[in-house]
């Protein structure tokens, strides 16, 4: 099973090296997934799970994501706490010139990803970081700031909190999900192909990704008909192709789960884009 691959839409307009920030009550619209490229997560607030490949680590502290490229992932925040975050993305041909320092600041990143418990003060630290690098437009300067930034995070300690081991069988799922969301998806079925009872992989779903197996299977697919309705399919095509019965089964999700149909949605989306981040 492949972990669905995701670029949200940077491609080559960010040019190797992008930040970005969010802030909510509200968990955002993500799953299990992967980049091509280094993610790095500062959380500054919320009470949130982070999920890899072989753990779940949850905790209302400040703390410092890095995974490296095709590491798979899932960030997911209770809905009753306001969750901060910036996001500092790269790639490998962004420190390209400094292939040795990076090789030597690898570790920092872990096998299968590094959650780090901060300090208010070391979260300022790396917040002053990402955003010097941000404003910096000095290319060279940039580099720098960011081989620092990755120097502080190799020598910070890992976090205190207990991680919790990912079964096998949830990875596995989030797996299958990623794959085979369009076609129809039945608990029992796939706790068969997973060799596990269906009340085993409810309730470890649940435990574990903080959503029921149907919660998370219709936000994937509303993720999907997104994506394909911006692309320009008709209502009835996204539904088709993301695993909907039929339009009006997408647009009732829409208004359970988004609060408005995809029409709404979607101009909201736009008018928000053009506004900017909220930073």
């Amino acid at each position: 099973m492949a972990t669905r691959l995701e670029q949200y839409g940077y491609g080559t307009a960010w040019q190797h090296i992008t930040t970005d920030y969010y802030e909510g009550h509200r968990p955002q619209m993500t799953d299990y997934h992967m980049h091509d490229y280094y993610e790095i997560s500062l959380i500054l607030s919320g009470n949130v799970k982070v999920l890899l490949s072989d753990r779940a680590e949850q905790s209302d502290r400040c703390r410092l994501v890095l995974l490296r490229p095709r590491t798979p992932h899932y960030i997911v925040c209770r809905p009753d706490q306001l969750y901060r975050r910036h996001n500092l993305l790269f790639s490998n041909d962004f420190l390209a010139d400094h292939a040795d320092d990076l090789q030597s600041l690898l570790p920092a990143f872990g096998k299968n990803g590094v959650v780090l418990e901060l300090t208010v003060t070391e979260a300022e630290t790396f917040l002053s970081l990402i955003q010097a690098i941000k404003a910096e437009q000095d290319l060279f300067r940039q580099k720098l700031l960011l081989l620092y930034f990755l120097s502080l995070a190799k020598g910070a300690n890992p976090s205190n909190a207990t991680p919790t081991a990912l079964p096998p069988f949830i990875s596995g799922a989030l797996d299958y999900i990623s794959e085979h969301y369009a076609e129809r998806l039945v608990a029992e079925e796939l706790a068969w192909k997973l060799h596990v009872s269906r009340t085993a992989l409810m309730t470890n779903f649940k435990k574990h990704t903080g959503s029921t197996l149907n919660e998370y299977i219709t936000r994937y697919r509303l993720r999907r008909a997104i994506k394909k309705l911006q692309s320009g399919e008709s209502e009835p095509e996204a539904a088709r192709l993301c695993g909907f019965h039929d339009a009006c089964n997408m647009i009732r999700c829409f208004k359970k789960h988004l609060g408005m149909p995809p029409r709404k949605y979607l101009a909201l989306h736009v008018s928000e884009a053009k506004g900017g981040s909220a930073e």
